[in-house]
């Protein structure tokens, strides 16, 4: 991006140098339009146990009943700043009479005026949703238990094993002669099902959970056709099988589980592929259309779209608030003595066996009053969820955040890279990608830059390393550069500082314009490519301290091909990475 400006010079000198440039910026740069949002659709690592579909709270649009996209309000926006005009005060006159506009040397804001205000952020929530408290053991006690229990555990396994091919049987008998995706579930089969929910109970049972402890009442289907929880643990999905028997809206590849995918099929599971748009705009008509028909159970959602550890409320999907029905919210809480039985960032494994080796886990469930949408929030989804996810954050007094499983996503890829500040990484994914529009896949990209320019895994990134890494001097235009990320003014870039500034500038519908406007102010001779001495040259000019080494360095960066000369791609992928 230092090509994109320079220092005063003597006119007389910069005069060949200029024109290509002031071509570009002769006019007036207007305020940014955004381009549709991206929707991360992959999923790696630990799949969630219940999926939930469509658009996030807080994205700029929604889908209507035929699954078109709409436009929704939002109760707080951030946009590019409209004063992205260069300032009068910073304009030149050249040689030849014509005027330019160029950001001045000793002005952060003039510098990056051309671009527009980046968004703020706000503070970032110190809570981290996605750790389990309890993954190491640091008792006596507690190691005691885990050895003593090793034949507990396998007794309790077994169990489970057989309990579960009770349940693949019983699914296949009730799927004889009945069409489950189209049909809704006959009376008499519903009276067979109530074996495969006492044997979920059973289930919960061998996982330590003895007695479950109930507040209020589930509505009847009638009042509340839509269920929807917090979720916090594999064994949500179990309880409610038990509990209501309701249609879950599923990944499609849940289905495909030997065993799971069985037993959950005579729950008329809708199934969505995230990666389908196609896919979820059926789900979405699916979930109206059951919700609407009384011969089909409560349809139930998990609106977080993955487990959390119960201590905050991340972002909520809109699947469950489209329809514009009744939401009854029922809220989960595992306390816990000595292991966290939540699913964040533990495996699934070590989860499994801790929970096993109990005694006893505890669970409590609270079924809250109805949520009702006004006439409003019934056109106006986003508003709907906001209200529903207030009122759960209220009754489990804990934290509302923008965080998403992209940030669940984040956090795994610290750990692949063998670096523990899982923190450093958490940057609310679901508010990056209502500003910035930019998915969880690019994300990890510019994770992977941020690690490399951490060189002591603190979790920020000094001044001095950030030159170092980019091969700049220390001049004031350079620290400039700096202060475009460290917004804090703190000495040090964090990884939410760092991803912000870079998506801004990267997604900004003039990165382009600028990038070819700078490109042609290096190409003096016009031949459509840079030569050594033209890149050096430019270099002195944004750069004059700027030594032979680092001049040499640059220069093997932008060429990318090692051929002696830098073509356009080699320079945009340079100044993009």
């Amino acid at each position: 991006m230092g090509l994109l400006r320079r220092p005063s010079l003597d006119m007389s000198l910069e005069d060949d140098f200029r024109k290509p440039l002031l071509q570009k910026q002769d006019r007036p740069l207007l305020e940014p339009t955004l381009s549709a949002p991206h929707s991360d659709n992959s999923r790696n690592g630990k799949a969630d146990v219940i999926l939930d579909i469509a658009l996030g709270e807080d994205s700029d649009t929604g889908l209507d009943e035929n699954g078109e996209h709409v436009e929704v309000p939002h109760e707080e926006t951030s946009s590019f700043d409209e004063d992205g005009q260069i300032e009068e005060d910073a304009r030149e006159i050249s040689a030849s009479g014509e005027s330019f506009g160029r950001p001045r040397t000793d002005d952060l804001h003039g510098l990056y005026s051309f671009l527009g205000e980046q968004p703020t952020l706000g503070p970032m929530p110190t809570i981290d949703p996605f750790r389990n408290h309890g993954e190491n053991i640091d008792s006596l006690y507690e190691w005691i238990k885990v050895i003593l229990c090793i034949p507990l555990v396998i007794v309790r396994l077994l169990l489970i094993i057989l309990i579960t091919v009770g349940g693949v049987i019983i699914a296949k008998l009730l799927l004889l002669g009945w069409n489950e995706k189209t049909v809704p579930m006959p009376r008499w089969r519903r009276n067979i099902v109530y074996i495969t929910r006492l044997l979920a109970r059973l289930i919960l049972f061998c996982c330590g959970y003895h007695w479950i402890r109930r507040l209020g009442r589930p509505a009847k289907r009638e009042i509340a056709p839509i269920v929807i929880s917090n979720h916090v643990s594999f064994i949500d999905p179990i309880f409610f099988f038990f509990e209501l028997f309701p249609c879950f809206v599923s990944s499609a590849s849940h289905s495909n589980l030997p065993g799971i995918g069985m037993i959950i099929r005579p729950m008329q599971v809708i199934n969505v592929e995230r990666s389908s748009a196609d896919s979820k705009k059926y789900a979405l008509k699916e979930i109206k259309s059951r919700a609407m028909t009384n011969s089909f159970p409560h349809v139930m959602l998990f609106p977080e779209g993955t487990t959390t550890n119960g201590r905050a409320l991340i972002f909520f999907q809109l699947g469950a608030f489209m329809p514009g029905l009744p939401v009854q919210p029922v809220i989960l809480r595992y306390p816990y003595a000595h292991f966290d039985n939540s699913w964040g960032r533990i495996s699934i494994l070590k989860l499994v066996w801790r929970m096993l080796s109990q005694f006893h886990n505890f669970m409590e469930v609270e079924y809250l009053p109805v949520v009702y949408p006004s006439t409003r929030e019934k056109d106006h989804p986003t508003l709907f969820a906001k209200k529903v996810k207030r009122v759960m954050a209220r009754a489990l007094n804990v934290a509302a955040t923008n965080h998403s499983y992209g940030d669940l996503i984040l956090s795994t890829k610290v750990k692949e890279l063998k670096n523990t500040s899982f923190s450093s990484c958490m940057v609310e994914m679901a508010k990056m990608e209502k500003l910035f529009h930019i998915t969880t896949k690019e994300a990890g990209v510019f994770l992977e830059k941020f690690q490399a320019l951490d060189t002591e895994h603190r979790g920020y990134v000094t001044e001095d390393q950030f030159l170092d890494a980019l091969n700049l001097p220390r001049t004031p235009f350079a620290q400039q550069i700096f202060g475009f990320f460290d917004k804090e003014e703190e000495g040090s870039i964090s990884f939410r500082e760092f991803l912000s500034g870079s998506a801004f500038i990267l997604k900004h519908p003039s990165f382009d314009t600028l990038c070819r406007a700078s490109f042609e102010f290096c190409d003096v001779n016009k031949q459509g490519f840079l030569s050594s001495i033209e890149v050096e040259r430019s270099l002195r000019l944004v750069f004059p301290d700027i030594t032979s080494m680092q001049v040499q360095k640059m220069q093997k960066n932008l060429d990318a091909d090692g051929d002696g000369i830098i073509k356009w791609d080699d320079f945009r992928d340079f100044l993009e990475k």
